[in-house]
This record gives C-alpha cells, sequence and structure tokens, in this order.
C-alpha cells in the first residue's frame, strides 16, 4: 500500500489540529464570548436582550458547526420527520411566546402580587449587591441552581411531574434540536425555582442578565450530539458529557447529574456521575412506546399524566 504524499500529510495534520482546536477550543470560547457579552451589558455597553440573542445565535452557530463536523455518534445525526417538526416547533414555541410570557409577564405578576408593595425597587432586598461582579454572579448561579436541581429530581421520580418530564426525555437521540423540547409546564417550574427566586430575593437585573448569558452558551452546548472534549468544565459546568447520562435508559445511570448549568449540588448531593468517553448504550424511557403525534398532542398528553 502507498504512502501518503507530502501534500496529504501535510492536509492531514492540519485538519488534525483544526479537529483539536475546535474539541478543545469552542466551548471555552463561548464561554468567554458570553462573558464579554455579560460585561458590556452590566456596563450599559449592550442592551442585555441584544447581547443574549447574539450570544444564543452564536452559540447556535458554534454547536450545528461541531455536529456537523465532529458528530460523537452519527447514529444521532438521523431522525424522523415527526420528530423534527415537533422539536422545532418547541423551541420556537418556548422562544416566542412561553419564555417571554414567563419573564415579562407572570412572574412579574406574582412579584406585585408579594413584594413588590413592601418593596418598590422589587424584591426582597436579601441579594448581597455591593459585591463584586464575579461573585454575585457565582453566587446567583448557586442559588438559582439549588432549586432548580431539587425540582429536576423530583421530576425523575414516578408521578405527575415525571409524566411532564418524559416529553424532554422520550427522544432516542441527543442532539442540538430535541434539547429544546420541554413541556411549557416543565419551563415553569424550572424557572419559578430558579430565576424567579432569584427575582423574589432582589438580585439585581444586571446580575440576572449575566446568569442568563451564561445558562445560554452551557444550554445550547448541553445536548451537542459532538466529539467535544470537556474535560476540566466537566467538574464544575453542566456539559454534554455529564447530560448524556442523564439521558439513559437505564435508571440506575439516568438518576444522575441533575443540574442545568452547575454541579456543585450534585457532587454535593451525590447524584455527580463521572464523564467517561463513551456514552450510554441507549437513551430515551426503557419500553416507551410513542403514541402521540405533533407537538400540541405531546403537549397535551404528557399535561394530561398520559
Amino acid at each position: 500500500m502507498s504512502s501518503l504524499s507530502l501534500d496529504q500529510q501535510i492536509t492531514a495534520a492540519r485538519l488534525s489540529r483544526i479537529q483539536r482546536l475546535l474539541q478543545w477550543g469552542i466551548f471555552p470560547a463561548l464561554l468567554g464570548l458570553s462573558a464579554l457579552a455579560a460585561a458590556a451589558s452590566y456596563s450599559h455597553r449592550i442592551d442585555p436582550m441584544a447581547a443574549q440573542m447574539a450570544t444564543f445565535a452564536a452559540s447556535l452557530l458554534a454547536v450545528l458547526l461541531v455536529q456537523r463536523v465532529l458528530p460523537f455518534d452519527r447514529r444521532w445525526q438521523t431522525s424522523t420527520k415527526e420528530d423534527r417538526r415537533v422539536d422545532l416547533t418547541s423551541w420556537i414555541a418556548l422562544m416566542t411566546v412561553f419564555d417571554p410570557l414567563l419573564k415579562r409577564g407572570l412572574f412579574p405578576l406574582l412579584m406585585s402580587w408579594t413584594v413588590t408593595l413592601q418593596h418598590p425597587h422589587g424584591g426582597l432586598d436579601l441579594f448581597p449587591g455591593d459585591l463584586p461582579i464575579v461573585v454575585q454572579v457565582a453566587l446567583a448561579l448557586i442559588i438559582a441552581e439549588f432549586g432548580q436541581y431539587w425540582m429536576h429530581r423530583f421530576a425523575h421520580r414516578q408521578g405527575w411531574l415525571w409524566r411532564v418530564h418524559t416529553m424532554h426525555h422520550v427522544p432516542t437521540r441527543i442532539s442540538l434540536l430535541n434539547g429544546f423540547r420541554v413541556n411549557p409546564l416543565n419551563m415553569f417550574w424550572h424557572q419559578l425555582s430558579g430565576l424567579f427566586v432569584l427575582m423574589l430575593i432582589g438580585t439585581p437585573a444586571a446580575i440576572i442578565h449575566c446568569v442568563i448569558l451564561l445558562s445560554t452558551v452551557i444550554g445550547v452546548f448541553q445536548h451537542a450530539n459532538a466529539d467535544l472534549r470537556f474535560d476540566g468544565w466537566n467538574w464544575v459546568l453542566g456539559t454534554a458529557d455529564l447530560h448524556r447520562w442523564h439521558h439513559s435508559t437505564k435508571a440506575s445511570e439516568a438518576q444522575c447529574n441533575f443540574g442545568q448549568n452547575i454541579m456543585l449540588w450534585d457532587q454535593l448531593f451525590g447524584t455527580y456521575r463521572r464523564a467517561t468517553p463513551l456514552a450510554p448504550a441507549a437513551v430515551g424511557i426503557e419500553g416507551a412506546v410513542p403514541s402521540a403525534r405533533g407537538y400540541l398532542g405531546w403537549v397535551l398528553r404528557s399535561s394530561l399524566g398520559r
């Protein structure tokens, strides 16, 4: 067998360097971008919503790229037309209807019913807003994740919460788009136990925007079907190599890594499962037979506990 020519060897070496750069660098690069966007938003150099949209778009493009050129599991690259339609519809519904409805409608309304009259500036004024910004963001993440961790963990017990949550777990592959397949009720209790708690204790809006920017990058990468290297990051953040085990069909494997953004509470409460180069033998819900059709069908059946 003839050996590669010198030009072919050079090309292969360049491709290998690009691959390693993507594997090791693209996730921290997007984290760095979110940090820059947070700093610009905090200093009023950019509108917070513009910063969030730019960070979200950049994260989507990055994950679409690495899923294409560095797939983790090629079997997860294919899906049925029905699955793609449900995933895409869920994504659009969450981003354009339910997320704004919660953040700009329901949560401010709940605030007005609870503490706004006593505290005109909003919240209970319990958050230490005089600390350095980095400390404030870290503290806000820890507080928000505590509630989200326990709500997520409760949702994996048998009962109505689990049946609602199954809409997210039923896909038999893990990819960017089906990361957005979430029942709106699931989104409600997730944000209520995290974001609303931050609002309630009086966390400055600028700090909440910083938390959202960071969670945007982590959330988009968490379901990436990409062969990326998260070594080091996966001790602290909710990376894709950890989250795959959370989607295992085996209950003994899936009862782990409940953290959305940080893994602190998993580490403290014994549900942290270390990442490995492998993936679960299968993902999804063992024995589940998808019977609903269309996005509304999934929402209604899971909401009714079926």
